[in-house]
């Protein structure tokens, strides 16, 4: 062997024992690495914390209006109205063939004609029987007053003849009796009590005939009065209801020839046309508009669908023309039963389209809860609510039925006092969390209000600056080999900024 030789196999021999040196001292390394436990506190701080529930639905109008034939028959002549286009309240829509329509008001305006005529003639007769009955209770009173004024005089005249008889039989008592009588002497006391007899009768007589008549000429005159009201009622009332009845007929019929030229009754987008020159349509409904509606789904995600309004049918079997209300969009989206017991009207909400490209720099879409449904429903196990988010800012390519992503603001709390979530021990119904002061941990009970994204709020048992203990994490799955830890508060949108020896960890939970 050549001493150049040796002293490459030396060389090789030297590399060998290294490596394998090397890889001994790995493997021990490895084997003998034991998970140190980590214990990290932070300091409580104050921040603003929100509560958020979230869901997810279709943008939809706030009303839609379904537009039917009303009450004009026939087979559509034209059509105006386009998928998409803007109208206005009173633009027309489309047209019907006007010839029913047409013959109906000429058979009312003709029932009319002939019941007016009639009602003339009838108020002609009651006007006769007016008048009639107006002279008979002239007659009856003017009798009544010529009898009262003649039964009057006549007991007047019996009672002067009476009161006359009175004083001749004064006189006579007073008159000297003659002695001796002579043969053909009358005593005048006797002769005055007779004539005073006779008189007393006339006058009860006359005064008998001023009571009977009197009740009698009072029954006349109440019977013609009668009558006259009975006629003047039978006047007022001749031929008035049919008239009436007709009238209203050719209003009606009026207006459904109008309704042939089927106009918007809205302002909005037409989103479907279902009427076609040449079909027929027929019905008696009417244009009518309401709320949008939706169904719910799980997950939080609900589909809204526009309301349906009662009508005639149609040539297509539903509306002829839909609009909807494209300037007040909305979004009808199953909130969680446990996000819905912090849920009232006016919250504030944003909102993300999925299909719409996002632009950091644009203003944000917001809007307010407006209505919460009283009714769940379930799927797959999960129980939602129907909530109604109006959309104050949409976005100018947002579109019908478009996805979006809701996020109701259910509670804020300015300047709180908040800790990590991970920091807080729930027993039954106490919290508490451990404050690490002088080096000792001490468990110590608490409050909380608001929870959301990883962070608690805390109402008491806690002051702004207490360090607090959270969770050990192995050293193995930590950034740093230290195991000591010091908090110094919550570091960016997390609870990060606790310095360890050795390293450095961000997010803190």
């Amino acid at each position: 062997m050549t001493s150049k030789t040796l002293v490459i196999n030396s060389a090789l021999g030297a590399v060998i024992l290294a490596l394998g040196a090397g890889t001994y001292l790995s493997v021990s390394a490895a084997g003998s690495t034991s998970p140190a436990a980590s214990v990290r506190t932070v300091a409580v701080g104050k921040a603003t914390i929100a509560a958020v529930a979230t869901a997810s639905g279709n943008v939809s109008p706030a009303a839609t209006t379904v537009v039917n034939a009303q009450n004009c028959t026939g087979p559509i002549l034209s059509v105006s109205a386009t998928l998409g286009q803007q109208v206005s309240a009173g633009q027309q829509l489309l047209t019907i063939d006007p010839t029913n329509a047409q013959n109906a008001l000429k058979a009312a305006q003709a029932q009319l004609d002939s019941v007016s005529a009639q009602a003339n003639q009838q108020q002609v007769s009651a006007a006769g029987q007016v008048s009639s009955a107006n002279q008979s209770l002239a007659n009856a009173q003017q009798s009544a007053n010529l009898d009262a004024s003649q039964l009057a005089a006549a007991v007047a005249a019996a009672q002067k003849a009476v009161d006359a008889d009175n004083a001749a039989l004064s006189a006579a008592q007073g008159a000297p009796v003659p002695t001796p009588k002579p043969a053909n002497w009358v005593d005048p006391v006797a002769a005055a009590q007779n004539q005073l007899t006779k008189d007393q009768q006339l006058l009860t007589q006359a005064q008998n005939q001023q009571s009977s008549t009197q009740l009698k000429d009072k029954q006349q005159v109440s019977t013609a009065s009668t009558a006259l009201g009975n006629a003047q009622n039978s006047a007022a009332s001749a031929g008035g209801a049919n008239v009436t009845s007709a009238q209203l007929a050719v209003d009606t019929a009026q207006g459904n020839l109008a309704s042939c030229n089927l106009n918007s009754p809205v302002a909005g987008t037409i989103t479907a046309v279902s009427a076609t020159v040449g079909a027929l349509t027929g019905g008696s409904g009417s244009a009518s508009s309401g709320s949008a509606s939706a169904g719910t789904g799980a997950s939080g995600a609900s589909g809204a669908a526009a309301s349906t309004s009662s009508g005639s049918s149609s040539a297509s079997g539903s509306g002829l023309v839909t609009i909807s209300d494209t300037a007040h969009l909305q979004v009808v989206a199953g909130f969680s039963e446990s996000d819905i017991a912090n849920m009232k009207p006016d919250q504030t909400a944003q909102f993300t389209f999925p299909a719409l490209t996002q632009d950091a720099t644009a203003t944000a879409v917001t809007g307010k809860v407006v209505s919460i449904a009283q009714t769940s429903s379930t799927s797959n196990g999960v129980v939602t609510y129907p909530v109604t988010v109006s959309i104050a800012n949409p976005p100018a390519t947002l579109r019908l039925g478009q996805s979006a992503n809701i996020s109701v603001t259910t509670a804020t709390a300015d300047n709180a006092l908040v800790v990590p979530s991970l920091a807080v021990t729930t027993s039954g119904t106490r919290q508490s969390v451990n404050v690490v002061k002088n080096g000792a941990t001490t468990p110590t009970k608490v409050t909380t209000g608001i929870s959301a994204n990883g962070r608690t709020q805390v109402l008491t048992g806690l002051s702004e600056g207490d360090q607090i203990e959270l969770p050990a994490i192995s050293s193995t799955l930590d950034s740093g080999t230290g195991t000591g830890s010091t908090g110094s508060g919550f570091g960016g949108a997390g609870f990060g900024g606790g310095t360890r020896a050795g390293g450095t960890r961000n997010g803190g939970q």
